[in-house]
């Protein structure tokens, strides 16, 4: 029997993240340099050299302006770092980490892994999603789903086994990390996980437990006599030291700081009581018992009907998150399984069943936002929902409108995301018009429609009734800021030119095509005219990931075609093939990236 391809699961974190598989039936958390879990850290060394993980998080006191801590934060944004003389989208920086993590789990397992399943905080909006996928894809994944860490959690704990005890369970999922904040109510009925609400906050987390100690400590430096105001580089220091503050105060009632010569003439020395710290971080924790009190609601759940409480993410460990939650739902939390490490599992099961192995549930998602388009009414524009947030993933909805005036020649429709009344108090996704009307008197039917996938990736037409024309928008949620994939690829590229340690395509050309179609070794003979110099003045190699994610396409490609296709579908698939074996042997990197994407989404259509 043929084995099952490795889809990874990873949990791309803010602060640490993670990657699991699972081969024939057994769940495994890959390490990386040895530790199961990684900080989502990259940075550049005193030689120039670019590190990831531990090493770069070891460096953030010493050379903040070279790490960069935290990316998650800004993803679906247009902020930028620096690394060096180059910036870098937080998409590129997490493709960095999303590659560490793959060449971890090659480097254990000792073959190729080019599929995962990656999650994101439910609340993550569209943008968000985007971001995520897109960073995979620079890293040379396909990510076959993006999952929302709730629904990972659930699955790592064993709901809808068959095995287990979970059937008929109403749990919810308390998802704090290092800087996102998630909670989920999910049920457990027959072998389906149905997630049945879900709410949070994108920006709330551990990382702000640990600016609040900073402010603490600073604040005390202030005290003693004569000391100066902290200069940035000591509030820096202090950001490590109390976060291993925060990590002690997890397990004892009081911790004592000690930190030398913080400015030339001053120390700072303390102790900081576990109260104290409860205090300065009950904001933050009343502000996910709000969410829990929301997600409750929108489900139709009251605390008493919760049969478990189930803990996720790092910060969980702080035991006055435990003492808030039993105190305002009655029920002790639970946390059996590493709360670092549940989403990583729980997405690597999942990983597994799109894989082909038996599915240990039958998942039923949510969207954690409502869609909506513009209307006027009552010559006011309006939010008119056709998306509410809380409807199970896949959707398809549609909704009929109106022309306003007679021969209207266009009509302009607008996405937004939000609960608010008005569209200008929502998020505005994306929008375009329906032109050329045909010319009719007011009130001619123009149809709308918002199909909504499993990833929560959104897809909007416009029909014209009359006629039936229409056009489709996916929306593009990067706007103004769209990030050009070429473009980032080449500038990750230039950071691994003069690194072969990090070379994770050498020799992707010869492992793509077997048959003669790859590209001539000599990399300059075959470099096409106009072609511009890599950082070392060779031919521009492959940007990472490409030339595998390509093998990957065209193994599904022969796959799908011997099980048996129409003749136009099977003609379409091996001209693309044949499109993209001519561009890897003339280096066209460019028309490659096109094809591939091309390709992935015929394939798509046809697997599902």
């Amino acid at each position: 029997m043929k084995p099952l391809p490795i889809v990874a699961g990873i949990d791309l974190g803010t602060t640490n993240s993670a990657i699991a598989v699972v081969i024939d039936g057994t769940l495994t958390v890959i390490p990386v340099a040895g530790q199961p879990t990684m900080p989502s850290a990259v940075g550049l060394d005193p030689a120039g050299k670019l590190i990831i993980g531990q090493a770069a998080k070891n460096q953030q006191i010493s050379s903040p302006e070279n790490t960069i801590l935290s990316i998650k934060r800004h993803m679906g944004t247009a902020h930028t770092e620096t690394l060096g003389e180059r910036s870098y989208s937080p998409e590129e920086i997490s493709a960095l980490i999303l590659g560490e993590l793959k060449r971890a789990a090659e480097a254990h397992l000792g073959q190729p892994v080019t599929q995962a399943v990656i999650t994101v905080p439910a609340f993550f909006n569209e943008a968000q999603r985007k971001a995520t996928q897109t960073a995979g894809a620079l890293a040379g994944l396909e990510v076959l789903r993006i999952l929302n860490e709730p629904t990972a959690a659930a699955l790592a704990y064993g709901a809808g086994d068959p095995d287990g005890d979970r059937e008929g369970e109403t749990m919810l999922v308390y998802d704090l990390g290092g800087g996102t904040f998630d909670v989920s109510l999910v049920c457990v009925e027959k072998g389906i996980v149905e997630v049945k609400a879900s709410h949070g906050d994108t920006h709330l987390g551990g990382d702000d437990f640990d600016d609040a100690l900073v402010e603490l400590a600073a604040g005390r430096f202030a005290a003693q006599p004569g000391a100066p105001a902290l200069p940035a580089a000591a509030r820096r220091r202090l950001k490590g030291v109390m976060e291993q503050a925060k990590i002690r105060l997890s397990s004892d009632p009081f911790t004592n700081v000690q930190e030398d010569y913080l400015t030339e003439k001053h120390h700072l020395i303390t102790e900081v009581a576990r109260t104290t710290y409860e205090e300065i971080i009950l904001t933050f924790l009343t502000k996910t018992i709000d969410c829990v009190r929301r997600a409750l609601s929108d489900g139709g759940v009251t605390a008493r009907q919760i049969d478990r409480i189930m803990l996720v993410g790092g910060a969980t460990r702080t035991p006055f998150v435990h003492e808030l939650l039993r105190a305002s739902l009655g029920k002790v939390p639970r946390h059996e399984i590493n709360p670092d490490l549940v989403v990583a599992m729980g997405a690597a099961i999942q990983g597994s069943a799109l894989a082909g192995a038996p599915a240990p549930a039958i998942l039923i998602d949510i969207t954690a936002h409502t869609y909506s388009t513009a209307v006027l009414a009552d010559w006011q524009l309006i939010s008119a929902p056709l998306i509410p947030r809380g409807t199970p993933l896949p959707v398809r909805r549609a909704e009929v409108y109106y022309t306003n005036v007679d021969n209207q020649e266009r009509v302009e429709i607008s996405v937004h995301q939000g609960e608010a009344p008005t569209p200008e108090q929502n998020t505005l996704l994306g929008e375009f018009a329906l032109e050329n009307l045909t010319p009719q008197p007011s009130n001619s039917p123009i149809v709308v429609q918002f199909q909504l996938d499993l990833n929560g990736l959104l897809t909007v037409t416009g029909i014209e009734k009359l006629t039936g024309r229409s056009e489709t928008l996916t929306i593009d949620t990067h706007g103004q800021h769209r990030l050009n994939l070429d473009a980032a690829r080449a500038n990750l590229a230039a950071l691994f030119a003069d690194d072969p340690d990090f070379d994770d395509d050498h020799g992707d050309e010869e492992e793509y095509e077997d048959d003669g179609d790859a590209a001539d070794e000599d990399e300059d003979a075959s470099k096409p005219s106009g072609t511009p110099p890599g950082p070392t003045g060779k031919a521009t190699p492959a940007p990472p990931g490409l030339l595998a994610s390509a093998k990957t396409l065209r193994q599904r490609a022969e796959a799908l075609t011997a099980g048996g296709l129409s003749e136009k579908d099977a003609s379409d698939i091996a001209s693309n093939l044949e499109a993209i074996a001519s561009a890897i042997q003339s280096r066209s990197w460019t028309t490659l990236q096109a094809l591939t994407e091309t390709l992935s989404d015929i394939l798509f259509y046809l697997e599902d």
